[in-house]
């Protein structure tokens, strides 16, 4: 049975339909049944679901990338727009409900802007959510696995300084163990879905193929978080990309306008753009 991936939030917008592009990721998976990748801001999610077609109740389980808002911010509005009241397995990594934050310093300006999840577990529940805290490399259905607590070199941070964590100890950066990939066995090959890649593309693709026994990856759809990467970074995640055979890369959301044309010029017909409203089969 082929694989259905539609991109249901993104930052733009593909058709030519009244969807709503946000900062922010959400894509379905379709095969026996439907499994929803991330929930996006929450200002289109309703919306873009009803005009691409899509039943809520058709959604049987949710995986969350991370705690960030701009993809988890639909979480209530999915919850209470089910008309099937049963709880809705959520799987997502414990550190996902850690205060997050962005931090901005400038020149007489200090801003420490909230960017986590906008509701508690509690209220998440409340309204239907079963949550599963998951870690390292598990099976969620027959097809899809998911991967976090990415393993990265001794020394690793994130190279975007801006997001932080709020913890006991006072406000460190963010080491992003709760940064989740979806790898979906498909009729063309493994495909790997990313949310913000905040762990590292390279570093993510490595240990997917050690973790899964993969030599290859038919396509990574989603977030790379490149915008912001040094040079080199950018360099390794091109080479990597070719290291795995990747058929088909659709960038998406936090990749950067620069680095998503990089990769155009790169890739060719191998890339696409996988804006709201984008659909891919496999």
């Amino acid at each position: 049975m082929k694989t259905k991936i539609t991109v249901i939030c993104e930052n733009s917008v593909q058709v030519p339909f009244p969807l709503i592009g946000e900062h922010g990721l959400s894509m379905l998976i379709e095969k026996d049944d439907a499994t929803l990748f991330d929930t996006g801001q929450g200002l289109g999610f309703i919306n873009n679901m009803r005009i691409l077609g899509k039943n809520i109740d058709m959604v049987e389980r949710l995986v969350l990338s991370h705690g960030h808002y701009d993809h988890t911010g639909g979480l209530l509005a999915l919850l209470q727009n089910r008309t099937n009241k049963s709880p809705l397995p959520v799987y997502l990594h414990k550190d996902a409900f850690i205060e997050k934050l962005a931090v901005v310093s400038m020149p007489g300006v200090h801003i420490e802007k909230p960017i986590g999840m906008r509701a508690s577990k509690n209220d998440y529940e409340s309204a239907g959510a079963a949550f599963n805290t998951v870690s390292g490399f598990f099976g969620v259905t027959d097809s899809i696995a998911a991967i976090s607590d990415i393993k990265r070199p001794g020394g690793w941070k994130t190279w975007d300084g801006r997001l932080k964590q709020k913890t006991e100890a006072g406000i460190i950066d963010d080491p992003f163990r709760d940064d989740l990939s979806l790898l979906i066995e498909t009729e063309s090959g493994p495909v790997v879905l990313l949310g913000c890649a905040h762990a590292g593309i390279v570093e993510i693709l490595d240990d997917l193929a050690e973790s899964s026994g993969r030599s290859e990856f038919h396509a990574v759809i989603g977030g790379t978080h490149l915008e912001s990467a040094p040079e080199e970074y950018v360099v390794r995640a091109i080479e990597t990309l070719k290291k795995y055979n990747v058929k088909k890369i659709a960038a998406s959301h936090c990749t950067g306008f620069r680095v998503a044309c990089r990769f155009a010029a790169e890739f060719r017909e191998r890339f696409a753009n996988a804006s709201a409203g984008a659909v891919f089969e496999f």
